[in-house]
């Protein structure tokens, strides 16, 4: 009896825990335009890439952070990294790589474009990354990773420290 009561208990805080991740509300803060939002741009200071990068903060007419946009150029592909703010408990964070067709200083090698471009979405609630139980995810493992070393770019990164401070951790 006792150990029916435990896992009924686990299985309903596990439940209530997903259910308190507003992550259709993330991903629409995710997809959202950014149109009619105040801009400010910054200069990357760990550069990736001789052709730099900016970060792009977009904030509520409050000052209140909106979005927040990493972008890093590059010869041959670029990157962009956006986080979106639901609450300063809910936020998302998608890592968007694109790659070329060819290097981008080619003269030769005919028209360029993008060749692929892959998005990964990761979903916070209390600071902590959002993992459906294993049964209901269609994750690698490299999901965690990926999900941490977003969260610190984006989060923790000296050039916008200041802007990111009330988000959970």
């Amino acid at each position: 009896m006792k150990t029916l009561f435990t896992t009924l208990l686990m299985c309903f805080a596990c439940g209530t825990a997903l259910a308190d991740c507003p992550v259709g509300e993330i991903e629409k803060a995710l997809a959202a335009s950014l149109d009619g939002l105040k801009k400010v741009e910054r200069e990357v200071s760990d550069i990736q890439s001789t052709e730099g990068g900016v970060w792009r903060i977009f904030q509520a007419e409050d000052g209140g952070l909106v979005t927040l946009l990493r972008i890093d150029g590059g010869e041959s592909g670029m990157g962009e990294r956006r986080l979106s703010v639901v609450s300063p408990d809910a936020y998302g964070i998608s890592v968007t790589c694109v790659d070329y067709l060819r290097h981008a200083f080619l003269e030769e090698g005919g028209p360029n474009g993008t060749a692929k471009r892959t998005t990964e979405y990761f979903y916070y609630c209390g600071g902590k990354l959002h993992l459906p139980p294993e049964q209901f995810a269609t994750m690698d493992g490299n999901y965690a990773k990926a999900g941490a070393d977003a969260q610190s770019v984006m989060i923790t990164d000296k050039d916008v420290a200041d802007v990111t401070k009330g988000l959970a951790r």
